[in-house]
């Protein structure tokens, strides 16, 4: 009896440590942020001289972090343009054995068509020789009984001329009467076809009409006023955890109009107080030049997503009004 209470507890013991090491990885996805950062820079260009050499001095790296660099990756421009993720020091993403297959599946592609072209030239010389055979043979049958093929000829030449006139006046008769026919048909069709066109037109307005109605009332509705300030809410708190935290960017820009590049400053002027310390710009009147640094970081925390997607989902009044807008565009 001891040694059963023994391996209970050895395995209740056991049970509870993998519930907690499942509990704190959970606790570390959702509560440990998300860090990313972006570089970009554009070497000095001379948009004058140097305007086709633009798209070679743009470079970008884009990283990103999870739980004190264990998990990391992120993409280069022009340098590495594959999305890569690492664990430690091994990589995940992308997998060496899709590369392997990918590689096979194309050799396996190339044998395949090869065996195929083999076989269709083989099948083609086949039925080239069964076509020669055919006319061979038909050539054989009608040399053996020319005679018989040509009393047969003679003889369908004089019931045709016996019966020439009757179904001569019968033909035309029916050609007559066909001709008539056709004449209705196509009258009937142009005064159809208008009358076709309206109902559609006029049905459609109508539906159009009625589902513009049911928006106007939809939007009016005090439940649509409840989920629009809940969602609007939520997106805004998630948008502020998304934004970069850190944001510093430099730019030098002298254009070939100076008048583009002076309205430039001036709508920077009129943003200077939302981008103090965080953005600069120097403009220059007398060369055509660009120039520019950008850098920022900001993080994203998972809880945060999942815990304004829980409000959105649980919501009656969101409920309602997504139900209200997929009946009146299934209407």
């Amino acid at each position: 009896m001891s040694l059963f209470l023994t391996i209970l507890k050895i395995i209740g013991i056991v049970l509870l440590l993998i519930l907690g090491v499942l509990l704190l990885i959970l606790l570390l996805v959702l509560f440990v942020p998300i860090r990313y950062k972006v570089n970009a820079s554009v070497k000095e260009t001379d948009l004058q001289t140097e305007k086709d050499k633009l798209k070679e001095n743009v470079s970008a790296d884009v990283k990103f972090s999870w739980l004190l660099h264990l998990v990391r990756g992120g993409i280069s421009y022009p340098d590495d343009l594959e999305f890569k993720v690492k664990v430690l020091c091994f990589t995940v993403f992308p997998p060496k054995k899709k590369l392997s297959e990918e590689n096979v599946s194309d050799d396996e592609a190339l044998e395949t068509e090869k065996e195929s072209g083999f076989e269709d030239s083989t099948v083609t010389s086949d039925v080239k020789k069964e076509e020669v055979s055919e006319e061979s043979s038909f050539e054989e049958q009608s040399s053996e009984n020319p005679k018989k093929d040509y009393d047969n000829h003679y003889n369908n030449e004089n019931s045709k001329a016996d019966n020439f006139e009757t179904d001569d006046f019968d033909n035309e008769d029916k050609g007559f009467l066909n001709f008539l026919k056709k004449i209705l048909d196509t009258v009937i069709k142009i005064v159809k076809v208008p009358q076709d066109v309206f109902l559609k037109i006029q049905y459609t307005t109508s539906r159009i009409c009625d589902k513009i109605n049911m928006v106007k009332n939809t939007l009016s509705n005090d439940i649509f006023k409840r989920a629009f300030e809940v969602t609007k809410k939520q997106l805004i708190k998630v948008l502020k955890m998304i934004i970069p935290k850190r944001f510093k960017a430099e730019f030098l820009i002298g254009l070939e109009d100076p008048t583009v590049t002076a309205d430039i400053l001036s709508a920077y002027g009129v943003l200077y107080p939302l981008l103090v310390n965080k953005v600069y710009v120097v403009p220059d009147f007398e060369r055509q030049i660009l120039k520019g640094d950008i850098h920022f970081k900001g993080r994203i925390t998972v809880f945060r997503i999942i815990w304004a997607a829980a409000i959105l989902y649980f919501n009656k009044d969101v409920k309602k009004t997504y139900r209200r807008f997929k009946r009146i565009i299934n209407s």
